[in-house]
């Protein structure tokens, strides 16, 4: 399954108060877990956005010399 259809799982009460450092640690290493994903996901994105610009440029550069 992937992260798109575990969104409806996410609930705000999983994280409740701060009370110890065994808890602050589960919160960084929830967030790293989070924060690496979505590095990821962004830098494909990027990857994607660039080529679909090379390739406007590409269309409009052959329909103007048509």
């Amino acid at each position: 399954s992937t992260r798109i259809e575990n969104w409806s799982d996410f609930s705000i009460r999983k994280y409740v108060a701060i009370v110890s450092l065994e808890q602050h640690q589960r919160y960084r290493d929830d967030f790293s877990a989070e924060c690496e994903e979505y590095r990821n996901l962004h830098i494909q994105t990027d990857k994607i956005q660039t080529n679909f610009r090379q390739y406007n440029e590409q269309w409009k550069s052959l329909t103007a010399g048509s």
